[in-house]
């Protein structure tokens, strides 16, 4: 019997078709991907599975776990070896943050497996062990916002674990999470689904190099239907359909494969070492000098003292005009805070940070109002920084308003949104009425609004799927080109760096660790942690099967 039957399936809201005639089986040991850009009808499939579908969705069509139909019956209501364990894309939203993770998991241990409090609390520790989280006895008292962002993904994997399901779904589980933190997660999904007392795994991805990393089969969606399916390898090696070509394609630009075979040999590493020299000479426009910043912590008891936590040691770099600089770490390497600092958006500890030789430091905006100007800020989340109360027209002249920018704010407007991409139609749209393509596209808009001399980045990719990651990419590209714009990328992604920046900064544990010319850090990197994140990069298999290279769309992909 099939973990998962899907036929016929037909989900629409409001009059618009959002999934059509999808069918498709997840069988007992099985780890299926569904695959496809943002809007395709990967996760309202998944809603439909879990039933968790909007009140004005209408269905049709069968789903059935188990053999049991489910299409329609809310969850609560299905029968116990109709249940699905659920691992969600956003952790934090995911786990309840004034709840203990020891009563989160045991609560889901003592109900679907009938154990007793101790046992629970056993069961519990197990599980978290099992994950790879470190000392678990005492992580289990902890409350989820004292773990980073991959601790908590893999709670989310043990609590999906501890409902003892013969179905696990996963929604894009390592978006949010950098390439060393990702490959962790994915091997504990790896362990725990498929085998012969594990559940099946739906895992949904709009990531052909995740999905590869993980599944062995695939089903490739837009608008609604499948275009593909079949074996992953077979999927990768012959796409039948121009789409699944062209997501193929962005997928292996999203890898550092292009970069490597782009990397200087040792005689050229030679040679970029003495550009490197010769560039220090150039007067810098950000010269960051020893700044440092700890935070304090919550008292381990009532009358402790408070530990401190350093979370960006002496720090000193230099950035010139106009240079494309990539900051990349895994989580909890100092990036974010080092940024935020260079936005004025906090005190260091010490040290101090200027800009074309004026001091910078968090002041008011009028004080503050020069530096505004001249470096502008991208945000990660741009849903999360639009207002959505105003339209986009007020949303991008805003900045001009704040700053006192001397020009046609009407004129500058539409050149800033036809600057990334946007038609004068998009004027009067508020941030709901957006994709998240087209409200990092805005964000980008409002931040070039002012023709500032550099863009800071944090993460500006991160969320987007494949093909919108590439618009954005080139994007950023095309405006550094035109207007002379220096960026600065905060990233966990090197493939990311790599397409933007000509030099990349390494951090660990608040600390530099590299400071070097991309390609030659993607061809020699030094530092063992640099060596880790190059390594837990996730590649695409190459096409072998018989015939493929002489399909030129594949050949192109090769290339």
């Amino acid at each position: 019997m099939a973990s998962l039957e899907i036929n016929n399936l037909r989900i629409s809201i409001r009059g618009r078709t959002i999934v059509d005639g999808l069918s498709f089986n997840v069988e007992a040991g099985q780890r299926l991907c569904l695959l496809g850009a943002s809007g395709s009808g990967k996760s309202m499939t998944a809603s439909a599975v879990l039933g968790r579908l909007p009140s004005n969705a209408v269905a049709s069509g069968s789903i059935r776990i188990n053999g049991h139909e489910v299409l329609g019956v809310p969850a609560p209501k299905r029968p116990e070896n109709a249940r699905v364990a659920m691992v969600f894309q956003d952790s934090a939203v995911a786990l309840n943050p004034l709840v203990k993770l020891r009563d989160q998991l045991t609560v889901p241990l003592r109900r679907h497996r009938g154990l007793r409090a101790a046992e629970a609390t056993s069961a519990a520790v197990e599980l978290a062990e099992a994950v790879g989280l470190p000392n678990p006895s005492m992580l289990i008292d902890a409350y989820p916002s004292e773990l980073s962002g991959g601790q908590r993904q893999r709670v989310c994997i043990a609590l999906a674990l501890a409902c003892n399901t013969r179905l696990m779904v996963a929604d894009e589980p390592t978006t949010a999470l950098d390439v060393v933190t990702q490959a962790k997660v994915l091997k504990v999904l790896n362990k725990f689904t498929a085998g012969e007392n594990s559940p099946a795994l739906l895992f949904i991805t709009h990531d052909f190099a995740v999905a590869s990393e993980l599944c062995t089969d695939a089903v490739v969606l837009r608008d609604g239907h499948i275009v593909e399916d079949g074996p992953l390898h077979d999927v990768l090696a012959n796409p039948r359909d121009p789409y699944s070509r062209n997501l193929i394609r962005a997928a292996r630009a999203a890898t550092i494969e292009p970069y490597l075979q782009a990397a200087p040999t040792p005689e050229g590493v030679a040679t970029s070492a003495v550009e490197e020299a010769s560039q220090a000479a150039v007067p810098p426009f950000f010269e960051i000098d020893r700044v440092s910043r700890s935070f304090q912590m919550p008292r381990p008891s009532r009358f402790a003292a408070r530990p401190v936590r350093t979370a960006l040691g002496q720090t000193t770099l230099k950035i010139g005009s106009g240079e494309r600089v990539g900051i990349v770490g895994v989580s909890g390497s100092g990036k974010t805070t080092l940024l935020r600092l260079i936005l004025a958006l906090e005190s260091s500890d010490t040290g101090a940070i200027s800009c074309a030789g004026k001091d910078v430091r968090p002041g008011s905006l009028k004080e503050l109002r020069w530096y505004r100007r001249r470096v502008q800020y991208v945000p990660q989340d741009p849903a999360g920084s639009l207002d959505p109360r105003m339209v986009v027209r007020d949303l991008i002249a805003e900045p001009l308003l704040r700053l006192n920018v001397q020009v046609d704010h009407k004129q500058a407007v539409r050149e800033a949104l036809e600057s990334v991409g946007l038609g004068p139609e998009y004027l009067d749209r508020r941030a709901s009425e957006l994709s998240g393509g087209q409200a990092q596209r805005v964000a980008l808009a409002r931040a070039i609004a002012t023709r500032p001399d550099f863009l800071l980045a944090d993460e500006p990719v991160s969320g987007l799927d494949l093909p919108m990651r590439e618009q954005i990419i080139e994007l950023l590209r095309s405006i550094a080109d035109e207007r002379g714009t220096g960026l600065l990328i905060v990233s966990h992604d090197l493939s990311m760096v790599a397409s933007l920046c000509d030099r990349t900064v390494v951090m660990h544990d608040g600390a530099v660790i590299e400071d070097r010319a991309t390609l030659v850090l993607l061809a020699d990197p030094e530092h063992p942690r640099t060596q880790e994140l190059v390594g837990a990069i996730p590649v695409l298999p190459v096409p072998d099967t018989p015939g493929a290279s002489d399909d030129p769309t594949l050949a192109t992909l090769a290339n």
